[in-house]
């Protein structure tokens, strides 16, 4: 099958209801063509009268023909993401401690098949802290691509201005995180990018800060 728009909505509606006990807000409900996963939870900050406002999105994807039971598992999946962020909990990765805790509550008090599709490795490498800081800069290309940089502290500043006059560059943002799974990417003077799917790139800046710039001072972005 391929979920509709009404579906996702009523599902949402039926499991919030039945795992959450009604207490989720419905975020941004829509349907995507993503070639990799099935389902994604994004958030963004805009500022509204110099005001932080969040706002949640969940993506279910309708590019694959599946059984019903993997959107029902897709759909859960994300809403656990979704109940942490809003929640503002700490995990110790994107399918940590308590989202694992979660699952397996959800799992054995309702019957819901709840799975996790990840590189192990990568999972552990998010998961751990490094005392050494790196700048990662993620861009989206004019021809839809995500990729990311990792620049050495030093040349932040003039990669930043590089980088926002390049004419194949839509959009950028800065990152600074700690995280081991940056350590296997070389830091480098100019940006040398890596192409990535843009959500397996929004796993590895869990627990990122996201970084802005004002005039000759960079900074983590107010939240």
């Amino acid at each position: 099958m391929r979920p509709t728009q009404q579906y996702i909505e009523e599902k949402f509606g039926y499991y919030n209801n039945l795992c959450f006990g009604g207490q989720l807000p419905r975020p941004r409900l829509m349907l995507s063509q993503r070639n990799r996963a099935v389902g994604m939870t994004k958030s963004r900050v805009t500022f509204v009268n110099g005001k932080p406002v969040v706002s949640h999105t969940i993506e279910i994807s309708v590019r694959y023909d599946l059984p019903e039971i993997e959107y029902i598992d897709t759909i859960v999946h994300e809403m656990i993401h979704y109940y942490i962020r809003i929640n503002n909990i700490q995990d110790d990765s994107p399918h940590g401690t308590v989202f694992r805790s979660m699952m397996n509550d959800i799992s054995q008090k309702y019957g819901i098949r709840i799975t996790i599709e990840y590189d192990e490795s990568d999972e552990e490498l998010i998961a751990r802290v490094t005392d050494r800081n790196r700048y990662i800069c993620v861009v989206e290309a004019v021809d839809g691509s995500t990729s990311f940089a990792i620049v050495i502290r030093d040349k932040v500043f003039h990669c930043w201005d590089v980088i926002s006059k390049h004419p194949n560059i839509k959009d950028f943002k800065w990152y600074v995180s700690n995280r081991a799974i940056f350590e296997q990417f070389p830091a480098r003077i100019t940006p040398a990018f890596i192409t990535i799917e843009p959500d397996k790139i929004q796993d590895y800046l869990f627990g990122a800060h996201e970084l802005e710039r004002i005039d000759n001072v960079i900074k983590p972005k107010e939240q």
